[in-house]
């Protein structure tokens, strides 16, 4: 992901689904907190192959590496770059051998 998504953060992110008639799949059934919890756990999907696990620590994101070492994010924008920091190899989220894997669980 590119360092533009922070340059545009201030209000809801936007990937949100939750109280966001224009977001990605909008369902009103949908909390913000539910919300969250669905996009932590597709990105520690990502992750696993990293090591790194990312926890909802309050208003914040914690993404602890596989050592332990631990980096306090404000979105998911950020959150590719610390995992590059922290984790054992370069985060793609767009890779094609994820990608294929998602599909292939749904």
């Amino acid at each position: 992901m590119c360092g533009a998504c922070g340059v545009l953060s201030g209000g809801s992110e936007w990937l949100e689904r939750a109280d966001g008639p224009d977001g990605i799949g909008a369902d009103k059934r949908v909390t913000g907190a539910a919300e969250r919890q669905r996009r932590i756990r597709l990105v520690n999907r990502i992750l696993a192959r990293t090591g790194a696990r990312l926890r909802d620590f309050g208003a914040k994101l914690m993404l602890q590496g596989p050592t332990g070492r631990t980096k306090l994010v404000d979105d998911l924008a950020h959150v590719w770059l610390a995992a590059d920091a922290i984790g054992l190899k370069r985060v793609d989220p767009l890779d094609d051998g994820f990608l294929d894997e998602l599909r292939s669980r749904t």
